[in-house]
């Protein structure tokens, strides 16, 4: 599989010294549905989760309904929510058994999609699930055996959604430095700014309750400032370690700390998106032994300083 890649347009740059194909397909390939069985579990245990959410019964009808569920918009959430939730539950049990059963993928994910839309329907975006859709969307064209090296496409598709995942990151990441540029150019504050972690915890203590340890970045707001710099690297780097298999683990790690941090901080909650990390990334088919020097130095600004001094 490494070799008959080498010449493919995309995948030729996972394809270098740490290539995500040094390992023999059928041992990537068994790796892989693994993985993919426990997704489906620890996604039944989120939908169960969901089961004591009630913000929906306060709510008569969507306040603001997106695109994909306008045409609910006259029937009441708690029925929508409880239908949506005992499929998905039912749907996801199934995936445990016949997780080869493409027709199941496809409805788990077009009805995840709807309940979806419908979350975030009640005027606020909720980012917390959409890695999950994300990962979902890509398992689902996973082929069946039935179709041509269907091993081999199994894997790249695994591979597309750990790719996606990072390149989400990455967007999120330049968004920042981008309103940072044009921030320092019309506002006192930008993202180059040592205030500029303390105005986001000073207008998300808006919303929510202060933090303990929010409470000390505020009245030690540089040392936040740092650890805020950090995470926009992180975050604009995170792409850039899906093309070397040595770093999958270590990013995963990287940006479950940071959803973490920003948990302890923020008081922000994104245990959906740590999980699809430790999924797709702590648990990487593709990552092989670890070496700590070799992995500082394939770090995306290391490697090109070794590649210069070579």
């Amino acid at each position: 599989m490494k070799d008959s890649l080498r010449s493919h347009f995309f995948w030729k740059y996972a394809n270098g010294k740490y290539s995500l194909f040094e390992k023999p397909v059928d041992t990537l390939y068994n790796e892989i549905n693994v993985i993919i069985k426990f997704s489906y579990v620890f996604f039944l245990f989120l939908m169960f989760t969901q089961l004591s959410n009630k913000a929906y019964v306060l709510n008569e009808t969507m306040i603001d309904p997106l695109w994909p569920v306008v045409m609910l918009k006259d029937i009441s959430p708690v029925y929508i929510a409880l239908v949506c939730q005992i499929l998905l539950i039912i749907g996801f049990t199934l995936l445990t058994f016949l997780h080869h059963n493409r027709f199941l993928r496809i409805f788990v994910f077009v009805l995840f999609f709807l309940y979806l839309a419908f979350m975030n329907s009640f005027g606020k975006i909720n980012h917390a699930f959409h890695l999950i859709l994300m990962m979902l969307f890509c398992f689902m064209l996973i082929p069946g055996k039935q179709s041509d090296n269907y091993k081999e496409k199994t894997i790249l598709m695994f591979a597309a959604a750990q790719f996606f995942v990072l390149l989400a990151y990455t967007l999120t990441g330049l968004w920042k430095l981008f309103w940072g540029v044009v921030e320092f150019f019309t506002q006192e504050v930008s993202l180059f700014s040592p205030l500029a972690f303390r105005n986001i915890l000073v207008t998300q203590y808006q919303i929510t309750n202060p933090t303990l340890l929010g409470s000390w970045f505020l009245e030690h707001y540089y040392m936040g400032y740092m650890f805020y710099v950090l995470v926009v690297l992180i975050e604009i780097f995170a792409v850039f370690a899906f093309f070397k298999s040595n770093l999958h683990k270590v990013w995963g790690i990287l940006l479950m700390l940071m959803h973490l941090g920003i948990h302890y901080v923020l008081n922000v909650n994104m245990y959906p998106a740590i999980m699809v990390l430790g999924l797709l990334l702590i648990l990487s088919p593709f990552q092989g032994r670890f070496n700590l020097r070799e992995t500082i130095w394939s770090l995306p600004i290391l490697a090109q300083i070794k590649k210069l001094r070579s």
